[in-house]
């Protein structure tokens, strides 16, 4: 929340006992299959709130959800966000991590329900593999990866995971927005 106090303007949250997904995997290694697809669950319903609200995370990634003390996942770090008719296509209002930046978004579209559902792909491809399914040093070459279709395939990396939960994260990571799901909602029942 935000709060003026006098001549004082403030924000506050939530104190969250726990440690990122991201310090998680550097520390235990890969999330077991049936705590991935926990975790997407749970995201998505956050993102679904998120953008029944009419806006857009556009920084969805391991180091902005936080699993708490009681296993709580805590999708935080909005920074980024934005009202979704305003995430206009503008190379400075690009926002993200390149990692888990859409294919699209490379390629100078506007950040969209499905640009935050592939970047939670992205997530929860990392979380059951501690890898990136495209993954290059540089921008660029993140971009060019992108575009010649250079991925590692989930079912290849960790060929133990369920079938479907690797088609749920597949779909989420396909390089065309439009084959993705039409919402989170839609993927979190898959």
């Amino acid at each position: 929340g935000a709060e003026r106090v006098g001549d004082h303007a403030g924000v506050w949250m939530e104190l969250i006992d726990g440690q990122t997904l991201a310090q998680l995997v550097a520390s235990n290694g890969p999330f077991a299959p049936d705590e991935v697809a926990r975790i997407g669950r749970d995201l998505c319903g956050a993102l679904a709130a998120v953008h029944r609200a009419g806006l857009l995370h556009r920084d969805i990634k391991a180091h902005n959800v936080m699993r708490d003390a009681d296993g709580r996942i805590v999708l935080m770090d909005f920074g980024a966000g934005r009202e979704e008719q305003t995430a206009v296509a503008s190379p400075r209002d690009m926002a993200g991590t390149p990692l888990y930046l859409a294919p699209e978004i490379y390629e100078g579209a506007a950040a969209s329900v499905q640009s935050d559902m592939y970047s939670l792909g992205v997530l929860l491809y990392y979380v059951a593999t501690g890898a990136y399914p495209v993954d290059a040093p540089t921008f660029t070459g993140i971009r060019d990866r992108h575009r010649r279709g250079d991925r590692r395939p989930l079912a290849e990396a960790r060929p133990d995971l369920p079938r479907a939960l690797v088609g749920v994260i597949d779909r989420a990571l396909s390089p065309k927005p439009a084959a993705r799901f039409d919402n989170v909602a839609s993927m979190e029942a898959a």
